[in-house]
Protein backbone atom coordinates (compact mmCIF):
# COMPACT_ATOMS: atom_id res chain seq x y z
CA UNK A 1 0.00 0.00 0.00
CA UNK A 2 1.15 3.18 -1.12
CA UNK A 3 2.46 6.45 1.27
CA UNK A 4 -0.60 8.18 0.40
CA UNK A 5 -3.43 5.44 0.67
CA UNK A 6 -1.84 4.60 3.89
CA UNK A 7 -2.04 8.18 4.86
CA UNK A 8 -6.23 7.92 3.55
CA UNK A 9 -6.79 4.64 5.25
CA UNK A 10 -5.48 6.22 8.37
CA UNK A 11 -7.19 9.19 8.16
CA UNK A 12 -10.62 8.04 7.82
CA UNK A 13 -10.41 5.21 10.28
CA UNK A 14 -10.00 8.38 12.27
CA UNK A 15 -13.37 9.88 11.27
CA UNK A 16 -14.86 6.68 11.40
CA UNK A 17 -13.70 6.40 15.77
CA UNK A 18 -14.72 10.25 15.85
CA UNK A 19 -17.99 9.06 14.69
CA UNK A 20 -18.47 6.23 16.91
CA UNK A 21 -17.84 8.62 19.40
CA UNK A 22 -20.32 11.12 19.13
CA UNK A 23 -23.01 8.62 17.55
CA UNK A 24 -26.14 8.85 19.98
CA UNK A 25 -25.93 6.96 23.11
CA UNK A 26 -28.93 5.12 22.00
CA UNK A 27 -26.75 3.26 19.73
CA UNK A 28 -24.18 2.39 21.84
CA UNK A 29 -26.60 1.05 24.35
CA UNK A 30 -29.08 -0.53 22.14
CA UNK A 31 -31.86 1.34 23.12
CA UNK A 32 -33.37 4.47 21.15
CA UNK A 33 -33.18 7.93 23.69
CA UNK A 34 -36.89 9.57 23.47
CA UNK A 35 -36.75 12.73 26.32
CA UNK A 36 -39.68 14.63 27.23
CA UNK A 37 -39.37 18.25 28.12
CA UNK A 38 -42.09 19.63 30.48
CA UNK A 39 -43.47 22.42 33.56
CA UNK A 40 -45.27 20.13 35.54
CA UNK A 41 -44.87 19.96 39.67
CA UNK A 42 -46.02 17.90 42.10
CA UNK A 43 -48.70 15.50 41.48
CA UNK A 44 -48.37 15.67 37.95
CA UNK A 45 -45.03 15.62 37.81
CA UNK A 46 -44.70 12.50 40.04
CA UNK A 47 -47.05 10.93 37.71
CA UNK A 48 -45.45 11.44 34.13
CA UNK A 49 -42.19 10.18 36.13
CA UNK A 50 -44.24 6.88 37.32
CA UNK A 51 -45.67 6.09 33.28
CA UNK A 52 -41.96 6.55 32.24
CA UNK A 53 -40.78 4.54 34.41
CA UNK A 54 -43.58 1.93 33.71
CA UNK A 55 -43.39 1.91 30.21
CA UNK A 56 -39.77 1.88 30.28
CA UNK A 57 -40.14 -1.32 31.91
CA UNK A 58 -42.62 -2.64 29.48
CA UNK A 59 -40.29 -3.04 26.68
CA UNK A 60 -36.23 -3.30 25.98
CA UNK A 61 -35.87 -0.86 22.59
CA UNK A 62 -36.49 2.53 23.86
CA UNK A 63 -35.85 4.48 26.89
CA UNK A 64 -37.63 7.63 28.16
CA UNK A 65 -36.39 10.23 29.81
CA UNK A 66 -38.64 13.52 31.53
CA UNK A 67 -36.68 16.33 32.49
CA UNK A 68 -38.38 19.30 34.71
CA UNK A 69 -38.09 22.60 32.98
CA UNK A 70 -38.23 26.13 34.23
CA UNK A 71 -41.56 27.42 33.20
CA UNK A 72 -40.43 31.18 32.34
CA UNK A 73 -39.38 31.18 28.78
CA UNK A 74 -39.90 27.72 28.41
CA UNK A 75 -41.46 27.50 24.80
CA UNK A 76 -38.97 29.91 23.65
CA UNK A 77 -36.21 27.56 24.97
CA UNK A 78 -37.94 24.89 23.14
CA UNK A 79 -38.29 26.75 19.80
CA UNK A 80 -34.43 27.39 20.03
CA UNK A 81 -33.15 24.14 20.97
CA UNK A 82 -35.38 22.52 18.12
CA UNK A 83 -33.75 24.66 15.31
CA UNK A 84 -30.63 23.67 16.98
CA UNK A 85 -31.30 20.27 16.16
CA UNK A 86 -30.67 19.03 19.95
CA UNK A 87 -34.25 19.88 21.35
CA UNK A 88 -36.43 17.44 22.91
CA UNK A 89 -38.99 14.80 21.41
CA UNK A 90 -41.99 15.86 23.41
CA UNK A 91 -43.64 18.54 25.09
CA UNK A 92 -47.00 18.89 26.03
CA UNK A 93 -48.54 21.74 24.89
CA UNK A 94 -51.71 23.09 22.25
CA UNK A 95 -52.05 22.75 18.92
CA UNK A 96 -51.19 26.44 18.42
CA UNK A 97 -48.47 26.29 19.87
CA UNK A 98 -47.07 22.72 17.31
CA UNK A 99 -48.46 24.98 14.29
CA UNK A 100 -45.22 27.19 14.85
CA UNK A 101 -42.94 23.86 13.65
CA UNK A 102 -45.15 22.79 10.78
CA UNK A 103 -43.52 24.65 7.59
CA UNK A 104 -40.30 23.89 8.78
CA UNK A 105 -40.81 20.22 8.75
CA UNK A 106 -39.70 19.66 12.80
CA UNK A 107 -42.49 17.98 13.61
CA UNK A 108 -43.63 14.13 13.25
CA UNK A 109 -46.00 12.67 10.91
CA UNK A 110 -47.91 11.27 13.68
CA UNK A 111 -50.40 9.62 11.52
CA UNK A 112 -48.37 7.49 9.65
CA UNK A 113 -48.13 5.34 12.92
CA UNK A 114 -51.75 5.91 14.35
CA UNK A 115 -53.20 4.32 10.75
CA UNK A 116 -50.26 1.82 10.84
CA UNK A 117 -52.31 -2.28 10.78
CA UNK A 118 -49.67 -3.19 12.86
CA UNK A 119 -49.04 -0.25 15.67
CA UNK A 120 -51.51 1.58 14.90
CA UNK A 121 -54.50 3.07 17.02
CA UNK A 122 -57.55 0.94 16.84
CA UNK A 123 -60.77 3.24 16.95
CA UNK A 124 -58.62 6.25 16.52
CA UNK A 125 -61.22 8.48 14.22
CA UNK A 126 -63.82 8.30 16.95
CA UNK A 127 -61.95 8.69 19.98
CA UNK A 128 -62.43 12.51 19.96
CA UNK A 129 -65.16 15.08 19.95
CA UNK A 130 -65.40 16.04 16.24
CA UNK A 131 -64.14 19.46 16.77
CA UNK A 132 -61.41 18.60 18.57
CA UNK A 133 -60.64 15.61 15.98
CA UNK A 134 -61.24 17.79 12.92
CA UNK A 135 -60.42 21.40 14.51
CA UNK A 136 -57.29 20.65 16.40
CA UNK A 137 -55.86 17.34 15.68
CA UNK A 138 -56.36 16.96 11.78
CA UNK A 139 -56.55 20.61 11.15
CA UNK A 140 -52.59 21.44 10.53
CA UNK A 141 -51.60 23.65 7.46
CA UNK A 142 -49.85 20.11 5.79
CA UNK A 143 -52.39 17.89 6.51
CA UNK A 144 -50.46 15.65 9.08
CA UNK A 145 -51.73 14.71 12.63
CA UNK A 146 -48.15 16.28 14.74
CA UNK A 147 -49.86 16.66 18.45
CA UNK A 148 -52.51 14.53 20.55
CA UNK A 149 -54.07 16.24 23.66
CA UNK A 150 -54.20 14.51 26.84
CA UNK A 151 -56.58 16.10 28.62
CA UNK A 152 -59.37 18.92 28.23
CA UNK A 153 -60.01 21.89 30.35
CA UNK A 154 -61.57 25.12 29.74
CA UNK A 155 -62.75 28.88 31.32
CA UNK A 156 -65.35 29.12 34.20
CA UNK A 157 -67.24 31.65 35.66
CA UNK A 158 -66.48 32.19 39.38
CA UNK A 159 -68.85 34.73 41.61
CA UNK A 160 -69.65 35.80 44.64
CA UNK A 161 -72.23 33.85 45.48
CA UNK A 162 -73.00 36.78 48.60
CA UNK A 163 -73.17 38.95 46.55
CA UNK A 164 -75.47 38.19 43.87
CA UNK A 165 -77.60 36.87 46.38
CA UNK A 166 -78.15 40.60 48.20
CA UNK A 167 -78.46 42.21 45.05
CA UNK A 168 -81.09 39.55 43.36
CA UNK A 169 -79.16 38.64 40.34
CA UNK A 170 -78.99 35.17 38.82
CA UNK A 171 -75.95 33.38 37.38
CA UNK A 172 -75.87 34.82 33.88
CA UNK A 173 -76.11 32.62 30.58
CA UNK A 174 -76.07 34.96 28.10
CA UNK A 175 -73.38 37.84 27.84
CA UNK A 176 -76.62 40.07 27.65
CA UNK A 177 -77.71 39.25 30.93
CA UNK A 178 -73.65 39.61 31.84
CA UNK A 179 -74.24 43.09 30.92
CA UNK A 180 -77.32 43.35 32.98
CA UNK A 181 -76.15 42.06 35.88
CA UNK A 182 -72.88 44.21 35.79
CA UNK A 183 -74.68 47.47 35.19
CA UNK A 184 -76.50 46.61 38.78
CA UNK A 185 -73.36 45.48 40.41
CA UNK A 186 -71.39 48.77 39.48
CA UNK A 187 -74.43 51.07 40.33
CA UNK A 188 -74.73 49.66 43.63
CA UNK A 189 -71.28 48.61 44.54
CA UNK A 190 -69.34 50.69 42.28
CA UNK A 191 -67.10 48.19 41.55
CA UNK A 192 -66.04 45.86 38.15
CA UNK A 193 -69.01 43.34 37.87
CA UNK A 194 -66.33 41.13 35.57
CA UNK A 195 -63.11 40.15 35.12
CA UNK A 196 -61.04 38.65 32.41
CA UNK A 197 -58.55 36.58 32.99
CA UNK A 198 -58.42 35.39 29.00
CA UNK A 199 -58.76 38.49 26.70
CA UNK A 200 -58.11 36.05 23.80
CA UNK A 201 -60.66 33.39 24.61
CA UNK A 202 -63.26 35.77 25.38
CA UNK A 203 -62.97 37.61 22.18
CA UNK A 204 -62.53 34.79 20.27
CA UNK A 205 -65.98 33.42 21.93
CA UNK A 206 -67.55 36.67 20.68
CA UNK A 207 -65.82 36.60 17.54
CA UNK A 208 -67.69 32.80 16.44
CA UNK A 209 -70.60 33.15 17.73
CA UNK A 210 -70.95 36.45 15.21
CA UNK A 211 -73.15 35.30 12.29
CA UNK A 212 -71.42 35.87 8.96
CA UNK A 213 -68.06 36.08 10.55
CA UNK A 214 -65.27 33.52 11.02
CA UNK A 215 -61.49 32.98 12.41
CA UNK A 216 -58.97 32.42 9.97
CA UNK A 217 -59.16 31.69 6.06
CA UNK A 218 -56.97 29.24 6.16
CA UNK A 219 -56.25 28.80 2.25
CA UNK A 220 -56.23 32.35 1.74
CA UNK A 221 -53.99 33.06 5.05
CA UNK A 222 -56.33 36.18 6.07
CA UNK A 223 -58.35 36.82 8.93
CA UNK A 224 -62.57 36.07 8.57
CA UNK A 225 -63.47 38.54 11.57
CA UNK A 226 -63.12 41.97 10.08
CA UNK A 227 -66.88 42.30 9.67
CA UNK A 228 -69.26 44.91 11.10
CA UNK A 229 -70.69 42.90 13.19
CA UNK A 230 -67.82 41.78 14.95
CA UNK A 231 -66.55 45.50 15.35
CA UNK A 232 -69.84 46.08 17.30
CA UNK A 233 -68.71 43.58 19.34
CA UNK A 234 -65.51 44.39 20.10
CA UNK A 235 -66.76 48.55 20.54
CA UNK A 236 -69.22 46.83 23.23
CA UNK A 237 -66.14 44.95 24.86
CA UNK A 238 -64.38 48.44 25.30
CA UNK A 239 -67.67 50.02 26.42
CA UNK A 240 -68.00 47.81 28.57
CA UNK A 241 -64.57 48.07 30.42
CA UNK A 242 -65.26 52.18 30.33
CA UNK A 243 -67.79 52.26 32.09
CA UNK A 244 -66.38 50.07 34.77
CA UNK A 245 -68.20 46.89 34.43
CA UNK A 246 -65.39 44.88 32.96
CA UNK A 247 -62.09 44.46 34.38
CA UNK A 248 -59.74 43.72 31.54
CA UNK A 249 -56.42 43.26 33.37
CA UNK A 250 -55.71 42.09 37.13
CA UNK A 251 -53.76 43.46 39.71
CA UNK A 252 -51.33 40.64 39.39
CA UNK A 253 -51.07 37.79 37.49
CA UNK A 254 -54.48 36.12 37.50
CA UNK A 255 -58.03 37.72 38.63
CA UNK A 256 -58.14 35.02 41.57
CA UNK A 257 -56.42 37.50 43.81
CA UNK A 258 -58.71 40.70 42.87
CA UNK A 259 -61.90 38.24 43.59
CA UNK A 260 -60.48 36.48 46.81
CA UNK A 261 -60.07 40.22 48.00
CA UNK A 262 -63.45 41.05 46.98
CA UNK A 263 -62.50 43.99 44.21
CA UNK A 264 -64.54 41.99 41.44
CA UNK A 265 -67.78 40.23 41.68
CA UNK A 266 -67.34 37.78 39.20
CA UNK A 267 -64.10 36.53 36.52
CA UNK A 268 -63.89 34.22 33.98
CA UNK A 269 -60.66 31.99 34.31
CA UNK A 270 -59.39 28.31 33.62
CA UNK A 271 -61.19 25.72 35.81
CA UNK A 272 -57.79 24.62 37.19
CA UNK A 273 -57.73 27.94 39.23
CA UNK A 274 -60.40 26.91 42.25
CA UNK A 275 -57.64 25.75 44.10
CA UNK A 276 -56.16 29.71 44.10
CA UNK A 277 -60.04 31.00 45.40
CA UNK A 278 -59.61 31.97 49.14
CA UNK A 279 -62.91 34.29 49.26
CA UNK A 280 -62.31 36.69 52.10
CA UNK A 281 -65.52 36.58 53.65
CA UNK A 282 -68.12 35.87 51.52
CA UNK A 283 -69.35 32.07 49.75
CA UNK A 284 -68.17 31.71 45.78
CA UNK A 285 -69.13 29.02 43.66
CA UNK A 286 -68.86 28.26 39.47
CA UNK A 287 -70.97 28.34 36.50
CA UNK A 288 -70.21 27.53 32.97
CA UNK A 289 -69.12 30.73 30.93
CA UNK A 290 -71.80 32.54 29.65
CA UNK A 291 -70.79 31.17 26.15
CA UNK A 292 -73.63 31.58 23.88
CA UNK A 293 -73.21 29.56 20.65
CA UNK A 294 -69.20 28.39 20.56
CA UNK A 295 -66.71 27.38 23.35
CA UNK A 296 -62.89 27.18 23.51
CA UNK A 297 -62.58 24.20 25.34
CA UNK A 298 -58.42 23.55 25.99
CA UNK A 299 -56.74 20.36 24.99
CA UNK A 300 -53.24 20.11 25.91
CA UNK A 301 -51.30 17.15 24.93
CA UNK A 302 -47.98 16.10 23.60
CA UNK A 303 -46.66 17.83 20.72
CA UNK A 304 -43.95 15.42 18.57
CA UNK A 305 -40.55 16.36 17.14
CA UNK A 306 -38.46 15.34 14.10
CA UNK A 307 -34.72 15.01 14.20
CA UNK A 308 -34.52 13.15 10.11
CA UNK A 309 -34.35 9.88 12.65
CA UNK A 310 -37.56 7.84 11.66
CA UNK A 311 -36.37 5.41 14.63
CA UNK A 312 -36.49 8.16 17.08
CA UNK A 313 -39.95 9.14 15.27
CA UNK A 314 -41.46 5.86 15.64
CA UNK A 315 -40.18 5.57 19.41
CA UNK A 316 -42.09 8.90 20.25
CA UNK A 317 -44.96 8.20 18.91
CA UNK A 318 -44.80 4.25 20.87
CA UNK A 319 -44.43 6.31 24.31
CA UNK A 320 -47.49 8.76 23.17
CA UNK A 321 -50.03 5.73 21.96
CA UNK A 322 -49.18 4.39 25.50
CA UNK A 323 -49.43 7.72 27.01
CA UNK A 324 -52.81 8.29 25.54
CA UNK A 325 -54.38 4.75 26.16
CA UNK A 326 -57.34 4.02 28.74
CA UNK A 327 -56.22 3.29 31.63
CA UNK A 328 -52.50 5.54 31.88
CA UNK A 329 -54.92 8.16 30.20
CA UNK A 330 -57.59 8.11 33.44
CA UNK A 331 -54.89 8.25 35.29
CA UNK A 332 -53.15 11.52 33.80
CA UNK A 333 -56.39 13.30 33.74
CA UNK A 334 -56.66 12.87 37.29
CA UNK A 335 -53.15 14.37 38.04
CA UNK A 336 -54.20 17.24 36.37
CA UNK A 337 -57.66 17.44 37.33
CA UNK A 338 -59.27 17.63 33.78
CA UNK A 339 -61.68 15.99 31.84
CA UNK A 340 -60.46 13.12 29.71
CA UNK A 341 -60.39 13.61 25.74
CA UNK A 342 -60.74 10.11 24.61
CA UNK A 343 -64.17 7.98 24.41
CA UNK A 344 -62.07 4.71 25.79
CA UNK A 345 -60.84 6.80 28.35
CA UNK A 346 -63.88 8.15 30.11
CA UNK A 347 -65.20 4.28 29.76
CA UNK A 348 -62.68 3.61 32.51
CA UNK A 349 -63.83 2.49 35.99
CA UNK A 350 -61.21 5.00 37.17
CA UNK A 351 -62.76 7.92 35.26
CA UNK A 352 -66.00 7.23 36.20
CA UNK A 353 -65.21 7.11 39.94
CA UNK A 354 -62.84 10.61 39.78
CA UNK A 355 -66.11 12.59 37.53
CA UNK A 356 -68.37 11.38 40.15
CA UNK A 357 -66.79 13.16 43.13
CA UNK A 358 -68.79 15.65 44.55
CA UNK A 359 -66.12 17.99 45.20
CA UNK A 360 -64.67 21.74 44.55
CA UNK A 361 -62.55 20.26 41.35
CA UNK A 362 -64.98 18.08 40.26
CA UNK A 363 -67.92 21.02 40.28
CA UNK A 364 -65.24 23.19 38.00
CA UNK A 365 -65.30 20.55 35.40
CA UNK A 366 -68.78 19.92 35.39
CA UNK A 367 -68.98 23.98 34.64
CA UNK A 368 -66.50 23.23 31.50
CA UNK A 369 -68.51 20.03 30.75
CA UNK A 370 -71.51 21.54 30.19
CA UNK A 371 -70.30 23.81 27.05
CA UNK A 372 -68.48 21.41 25.39
CA UNK A 373 -71.64 20.52 23.16
CA UNK A 374 -70.57 24.12 21.56
CA UNK A 375 -66.57 23.23 21.78
CA UNK A 376 -65.11 24.44 18.99
CA UNK A 377 -61.44 24.72 17.73
CA UNK A 378 -59.23 26.71 15.46
CA UNK A 379 -57.04 26.57 12.71
CA UNK A 380 -53.68 25.71 14.32
CA UNK A 381 -51.63 27.13 11.14
CA UNK A 382 -48.80 29.79 11.03
CA UNK A 383 -48.93 33.04 12.28
CA UNK A 384 -52.08 31.73 14.57
CA UNK A 385 -50.06 32.72 17.94
CA UNK A 386 -49.12 36.08 16.98
CA UNK A 387 -52.50 36.68 15.60
CA UNK A 388 -53.87 35.87 19.69
CA UNK A 389 -51.49 38.57 20.96
CA UNK A 390 -52.85 41.13 17.93
CA UNK A 391 -56.40 40.65 20.05
CA UNK A 392 -55.23 40.98 22.96
CA UNK A 393 -53.38 44.63 22.00
CA UNK A 394 -56.24 45.85 19.71
CA UNK A 395 -58.33 45.40 23.18
CA UNK A 396 -55.97 46.85 25.57
CA UNK A 397 -55.33 50.16 23.15
CA UNK A 398 -58.74 50.97 22.23
CA UNK A 399 -59.51 50.87 26.47
CA UNK A 400 -56.20 52.44 27.21
CA UNK A 401 -57.20 55.28 24.92
CA UNK A 402 -54.17 54.74 22.92
CA UNK A 403 -56.50 54.02 19.84
CA UNK A 404 -59.91 54.26 18.76
CA UNK A 405 -61.81 51.02 18.39
CA UNK A 406 -61.59 50.93 14.50
CA UNK A 407 -57.80 52.00 14.47
CA UNK A 408 -56.91 49.54 16.78
CA UNK A 409 -58.73 46.56 15.07
CA UNK A 410 -57.66 47.66 11.70
CA UNK A 411 -54.31 47.48 12.99
CA UNK A 412 -55.32 44.34 14.86
CA UNK A 413 -56.42 42.52 11.08
CA UNK A 414 -53.32 43.94 9.04
CA UNK A 415 -50.78 42.52 11.72
CA UNK A 416 -52.52 39.45 11.71
CA UNK A 417 -53.13 38.88 8.09
CA UNK A 418 -49.23 39.45 7.62
CA UNK A 419 -48.20 37.04 10.24
CA UNK A 420 -50.45 34.51 8.66
CA UNK A 421 -48.82 35.20 5.64
CA UNK A 422 -45.42 34.38 7.02
CA UNK A 423 -44.28 38.70 6.79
Amino acid sequence: MSRKNITRFVAMLMFAVLMLSVMPMATAEGKIKVSIWHTFTKGQEEYINKAVADFNASQDKIEVEALTQPYSGFTDSVYSAVNEGIGPDIIFNYASEASKYVEAGQLIDLDQYIYDPEIGIEGFDGSLAEGVMNGEVKAFADGSIHYLPAYTTGPIFFYNVDLFKELELEVPTTWKELEDACAVIKEKKDMPGFGIDSMVDFLQMLIMETPGAGYIDVENKKVLFDTPEVREKIAWVVDMANKGYFQIKPSGDYFSADFNSGIVASYMGSCAGYPYIEPDGFEFDMAPTPSETWYPSWNRGPIAFYYNDDERAEATYEFIKYFISADVNAGWVEAVVALAPYSWTKETEQYKAFVAQDTLALRSLKAVEANLDNAGSLPAVQGAADLRNNLRAAIEKAVAGEMTVDAAWDECVTLSNAALQGK
